[in-house]
Formats: structure tokens, C-alpha cells, sequence
């Protein structure tokens, strides 16, 4: 009876792997398309520590592992026939902000953002991320040897708001800016475990009015908010400036969208008086960092033919690429006035 029942409970298990291996081999994740970015790309050195510290600190969740097809390696104008083996996490609960780390194997990389201070240019800076308790994310990341610019602080954006908020500083010099709101309340966002999924993703750069003019004309993003005016407390210094020129550094900035939506985002942030370096040559595969931001699209081909028609700079055309969670898909990027480059996939 006994060998029946162990016998019983392998076929079982066996039948239950089966349905689950099929069910990951032809799932198709829901996008919302001509919505924002679905998901952003972190090309790391370790996946496992990565996705190890990821679920412990921002509470997220594996949704599966892969390897990178080859013509997309291809697209980045890498040997198709390398290895580089991918994690996605998300948010339970949410369908979009989806965080995918790549490592690839047995290549030369450098940090994209190296070293870099706030006022460097180039690549992406940072992923944007809400919180309930940032003092209590800080802590725990801590406990990964992660830092900041400064230790969590409170913004004071008019007379009845403030925000909480730290540039948590992870490995590959990637960062992610969370964000606690305190007054007023936060409503919605029903699905912070610990941290939310994220919904923004923010790039330092030489000329802010060249970058939304670009989103704008040639992207036919919307404008959500156009800033001129530097921090207004000493105390207000998320990013870490000398003290002396918190007040007084001009910042220009701009928060951009397809269609105006909340999730995402991109933003701009121009320093006036500040100088750095700028690391926009890094900004490729497979160097270590924020790597891209994809775009989920109705029609690729249209989108892509609008891009140049309105003299953008295609880095590649649409072609036919399997990308977990959403299958086959047709894909293509973009090259910005600012050295990064962003993918826009329809799924098929």
C-alpha cells in the first residue's frame, strides 16, 4: 500500500511539473500597450546575488528565468552564439514594471555609471520606486552593503506635501530612488510589500529642453511636468550636494509619458553650474547597469517608420525576437539625444 501511495504521488508530482513547465513555455503576460515602459533592463555581475537581494529588500518575486535569444544579442551587436542567462522579478500583483536582470557570461564589461556622481551624464541614473517605510528599506539594504547619496530625507514640495526619499545605491553602479509619501496620504497602490513596482526611471543630462523636445516631437510622448527651480532646504539634498549649493544649484527638470500615465515614466534632470563626466559611451551592451527601458507597442513597423520619418535615429529595425514573459514579439530601438537607448516590442 504503502509503494502504491509514494508511486501515486510521483506520478503526480511528475503530472504537476508537466503542466507547470507547459504553462511557462506558452504563457503571454498581459501588456498595456502604447502605455509606457513595461519593464526595465539591468545587465548585472551575479544574477544570484541580485535576485537574492532584490526579494529580500524590495519584496519582489521571481516570475521565471531564461536565456537571452539570440537575435536579440544579435541586435545588440553581440556574438548570438554567447551566453547570457536572464531572472524577471515583479511586483505581486502588478502586470507591468517588471525588473529583468541579464548576465552575460564570459565577456569584458565596465559599469555604465561607474564611480558616478549625480551630476554625471549619461545612461540611466536611477529606477524610481514608492515605498510605505523608507527608513526601514535603507536598513535593510544596508545589511547588502548598499548605500547613498545621503541617508533617507524629507522634501518639501509645497505647503502640504512632503516626501521621504533616498537614492539607494546597489551593485554595478545601479541605483533606485525611493520615494515615501507623507503628506499627503498615498492612495492606491495596493501591492507595496515592501517596495512598489517601478514606475519611473530617471536619466541625468546636458540639455533638458533637447531631451523632451526629442520625447515630444519625435517619441510623441506628453508632458507631465516641466521643473526650474533648485531644492528649497538646505535639508532637501536626496542627492548628496555639497551643502553650500543645495539652495542655490539650478535644476531643471521634466517627467515624461506616451500617453500621460502614472507608470512608465521617464525623467530628465539638468544641473546648472555642476560639471562631470559623461559616460554616454557606456551606455551599451553588455556593460553593467541600467541597460534599456521597452516600450510595449500596438504596431511596430508604424511606430518605427513615425520614429524616422520625424528624424529619429533607429539603432534597430523591427524584427522577430522571443522574450519571456510575452513570447514572440516584433522589436526595435532607438537611440536618444542622450546616448541611451530605449526598445519598443509588439507583441505577436
Amino acid at each position: 500500500m504503502r509503494i502504491l501511495l509514494v508511486l501515486l504521488v510521483t506520478i503526480l508530482s511528475l503530472c504537476s511539473l508537466s503542466v507547470g513547465r507547459a504553462f511557462a513555455e506558452t504563457l503571454q503576460w498581459p501588456v498595456s500597450l502604447d502605455e509606457g515602459w513595461q519593464e526595465a533592463v539591468l545587465s548585472v555581475s551575479d544574477l544570484d546575488q541580485w535576485r537574492v537581494q532584490l526579494e529580500d529588500i524590495a519584496g519582489w518575486t521571481v516570475l521565471g528565468k531564461t536565456s537571452v535569444d539570440s537575435q536579440h544579442l544579435a541586435n545588440w551587436g553581440l556574438n548570438p552564439n554567447l551566453s547570457a542567462k536572464s531572472v524577471v522579478l515583479f511586483n505581486k500583483g502588478e502586470k507591468q514594471g517588471l525588473v529583468r536582470l541579464i548576465q552575460f557570461l564570459e565577456l569584458e564589461q565596465v559599469q555604465i555609471r561607474s564611480s558616478a556622481q549625480p551630476w554625471d551624464t549619461g545612461g540611466f541614473f536611477s529606477l524610481l520606486i514608492r515605498s510605505r517605510g523608507v527608513e526601514k528599506n535603507f536598513q535593510l539594504a544596508r545589511k547588502y552593503q548598499w548605500t547613498g547619496y545621503n541617508d533617507p530625507v524629507v522634501l518639501h514640495l509645497g505647503p502640504n506635501r512632503r516626501i521621504r526619499n533616498a537614492v539607494f545605491r546597489g551593485p554595478d553602479g545601479i541605483n533606485f530612488g525611493v520615494y515615501e509619501r507623507m503628506v499627503p496620504d498615498l492612495p492606491g497602490w495596493p501591492n507595496i510589500k515592501k517596495m512598489s513596482r517601478p514606475f519611473n526611471a530617471m536619466q541625468i543630462v546636458k540639455d533638458r529642453d533637447v531631451s523632451v523636445a526629442f520625447y515630444k516631437d519625435v517619441l510623441e510622448f506628453k508632458t507631465i511636468h516641466l521643473g526650474n527651480s533648485p531644492a528649497n532646504s538646505v535639508d532637501s539634498n536626496n542627492f548628496g550636494l555639497p551643502g553650500n549649493l543645495v539652495t542655490s544649484t539650478a535644476l531643471k527638470s521634466a517627467i515624461m509619458h506616451p500617453s500621460g500615465g502614472e507608470t512608465g515614466r521617464v525623467e530628465f534632470i539638468q544641473w546648472g553650474g555642476l560639471s562631470g563626466r559623461d559616460l554616454t559611451s557606456r551606455a551599451v551592451a553588455p556593460n553593467l547597469g541600467i541597460l534599456t527601458l521597452r516600450f510595449p507597442v500596438s504596431d511596430s513597423h508604424k511606430k518605427a517608420q513615425n520614429i524616422v520619418n520625424k528624424g529619429g535615429r533607429l539603432l534597430t529595425k523591427p524584427s522577430k525576437v522571443n522574450i519571456f514573459p510575452y513570447g514572440s514579439v516584433n522589436l526595435f530601438s532607438v537611440i536618444t539625444p542622450d546616448g541611451v537607448f530605449l526598445e519598443f516590442f509588439q507583441p505577436l
